[in-house]
């Protein structure tokens, strides 16, 4: 499987994994985005983008060059909670702040969390902004036990109530109203893991990339009663003396072309919650393009028919999708695929999105917490919003838990066919607008996997996943089902490559030979290499049998599984060099382990420097039991054939354009196990 390639600098992070055959997708991470959140954004790469796989590593980071392609804004997609009266959590706060500018109002610190009445309510002073501009919070009301935040302007100039030093009127004529109060949350941790490693500043390649975070969020009432009882003390500096209103848990993980994002809300005092675990601005389109939506089980609601291709930039009103709008009122909206079309209406770049049927997000358990609303598309960003839950009351100690998806999707594509990973469980997905008779989903790693449904369909398929795949027709659009895949396939341990941390192996064993390297220099030889699941190696090693000039550089290129050939693109590793004099075991020492991928990857190596003696290394008699693509003339098939091969390769290991096969038999490689 083609891995992800990571960059970090501290705190901001761009992952780069496989798009098509010809381009990769690059998606932003913060990890100190608004008030440190984990966000999808840096102003490095301000859009999730697509580039080619050629692109080197300078021109996508630390900032996106002109190579790339901007396909989608997720500046805002880090998701908060609802209390039923404000966003807050992820990027947000309270949106119950009241800011006034006032020339030389004169107000200090000292003055903080003093109360202020127009006549009717009471404002509480939360922060002195500016010499210019002071910040209020607004009243609450307590209803059955909650409390609420009210929207409300001052109706008349603020006068001081208690708690005040500078006890001049506040004047309100120029107030805006609604503003986030900031900070909203504390004791936020982070952590990150690739492969279960920390992730170090620099460039790193792995298969998962895997962010834990987790924050505290106060509550409106505890924060306005805290800070009245704490006059001349910003209420920042006192955030964890605040009662608590819950605690929030994210996990992100980063897989090739897209995102699983998982939630759990935890109720540490009783409160109203809405929460959709993710949330999804449209698409970017092209130059004189549209966007076009389908969501399975959604019949005509906003002006649209969601059973076909809706055309959202058509949309001028805030839309729900309540039971009413569903073809089976029992079961939620849970998912949607959208699409870039160019001026011609021809796919560009797309996205699927949606929660997955486990824990809360399970149809039957949704189907309780969303009967107003289990869906909605704001109107004017056209934002998608799947609900977990929707006016839920939560006690003290109470949690909701859900997991969504977002995969990037390449065209030309006639169906959504995605398989979705989390928790250990594998989903597969159909969703087609459209008649079929025999269509075929290609999933090769779920091989003879038990299908169980997962929720609503109208596709007949069979109860295991074939070796072609799973077969499905299309009898009455649209079509769409779930299934999870229940089951492992049958595979033994690779030997060696299990063994104990620091212990070597060979990946492929057998009689052996030595073999001169004429004709060989610089020309990158490339051999496939399987390994039976992914293994970190720290050393690599290789024999030379005969001393000759200059030195060996060797690294491991990605599979791809589209042409059966290595990856044109940059290598997963370049181990460095070795010498070839004098004779001997030679070994790469890598200062940071590199995980190699599970399936075929391609072991590489070319002669540099100095090509005046050929050296001569041990190389295996065996050969490798792979097909091999001879291109279109027959007589490449002529003599022994191991590999592909890229000439003029001169210096460190960059993206591959393949010349042809070689005839040079593979080296006895040795990996170390991390």
């Amino acid at each position: 499987m083609p891995e992800l390639i990571v960059y970090r600098s501290n705190a901001l992070m761009s992952i780069r994994s496989r798009f098509d055959a010809t381009r990769d997708l690059v998606m932003p991470a913060n990890l100190a985005y608004a008030e440190a959140m984990v966000g999808m954004w840096h102003s490095g790469l301000p859009q999730v983008s697509i580039v080619a796989s050629t692109a080197t590593d300078a021109q996508v980071w630390p900032v996106m060059s002109a190579v790339g392609t901007r396909i989608h804004d997720t500046s805002d997609d880090n998701c908060p909670i609802n209390t039923g009266w404000s966003y807050v959590g992820g990027n947000h706060g309270y949106n119950v702040g009241t800011q006034i500018a006032v020339t030389n109002h004169g107000k200090t610190t000292a003055d903080v969390g003093s109360r202020w009445t127009d006549g009717v309510r009471i404002f509480t002073l939360l922060a002195v902004t500016s010499p210019g501009s002071l910040l209020f919070g607004n009243p609450y009301t307590v209803v059955d036990g909650i409390a609420q935040g009210i929207r409300v302007r001052p109706a008349a100039p603020l006068t001081h109530v208690a708690g005040a030093t500078n006890r001049t009127t506040v004047p309100v004529t120029a107030v805006t109203p609604d503003v986030q109060i900031r900070p909203a949350t504390h004791s936020h941790t982070v952590a990150v893991e690739l492969d279960g490693r920390p992730v170090r500043d620099g460039r790193s390649t792995g298969q998962k990339l895997q962010i834990r975070e987790s924050y505290v969020i106060p509550s409106y009432r505890g924060m306005i009663d805290t800070a009245q009882a704490n006059v001349g003390t910003p209420i920042a500096t006192i955030m964890n003396r605040i009662p608590s209103l819950c605690r929030v848990h994210n996990v992100y993980r980063w897989v090739t072309g897209g995102l699983v994002v998982s939630q759990t809300v935890t109720a540490l005092s009783r409160f109203t919650l809405n929460a959709g675990v993710t949330q999804c601005a449209p698409l970017t389109a092209p130059a004189g393009g549209n966007r076009r939506q389908f969501m399975p089980n959604v019949g005509y609601t906003g002006g649209l028919s969601w059973s076909a291709w809706a055309a959202i930039d058509t949309l001028t009103a805030l839309t729900d999708f309540t039971p009413a709008t569903l073809r089976e009122p029992a079961t939620p909206a849970a998912s949607m695929t959208q699409w870039a079309l160019s001026s011609g209406n021809i796919q560009q770049w797309g996205i699927a999105v949606g929660l997955l049927p486990i824990d809360d997000g399970h149809p039957g358990v949704r189907s309780r917490h969303t009967t107003v609303k289990g869906w909605f598309i704001s109107s004017s960003l056209k934002k998608n919003y799947p609900q977990l839950v929707w006016g839920r009351t939560m006690a003290a100690g109470e949690s909701v838990t859900g997991t969504a998806y977002r995969r990037y999707l390449a065209p030309y594509s006639a169906a959504t066919e995605i398989v979705v990973s989390a928790g250990g469980r594998d989903f597969v997905m159909i969703e087609r607008v459209g008649t079929v008779t025999q269509a075929r989903m290609a999933v090769p790693q779920l091989y003879h996997r038990l299908l169980v449904p997962a929720g609503p369909t109208n596709l007949a398929v069979a109860d295991r996943v074939a070796a072609d795949g799973v077969t499905y027709s299309v009898p009455v659009s649209p079509g769409y089902g779930m299934w999870q895949a229940v089951g492992q396939p049958g595979r033994e341990p690779l030997p060696g490559s299990t063994d104990t941390v620091g212990s070597y192996f060979l990946p492929l064993a057998g009689a052996t030979r030595s073999t001169g390297w004429a004709g060989a220099f610089q020309r990158l030889l490339l051999y496939p290499v399987h390994l039976a699941e992914a293994t970190p190696v720290d050393r690599v090693c290789v024999e030379v049998t005969a001393a000759g000039s200059g030195v060996l550089r060797h690294g491991v290129y990605a599979h791809d599984p589209v042409t059966g050939r290595p990856a044109l693109r940059s290598p997963i590793a370049d181990f460095g060099t070795v010498a070839v004099a004098p004779v001997g075991v030679r070994e790469s020492v890598l200062a940071t382990p590199v995980t190699l991928p599970a399936g075929w990857h391609w072991y590489a190596v070319v002669w540099q420097a100095n090509g005046v003696t050929p050296p001569a290394l041990r190389t295996s008699d065996a050969g490798s039991a792979t097909t091999l693509a001879l291109g279109t003339v027959a007589a490449a098939m002529s003599g022994d054939r191991y590999g592909y091969d890229m000439v003029g390769v001169s210096g460190p290991l960059g993206p591959v354009t393949l010349a042809g096969v070689h005839q040079h038999p593979p080296p006895r490689l040795a990996y170390r196990r991390a």
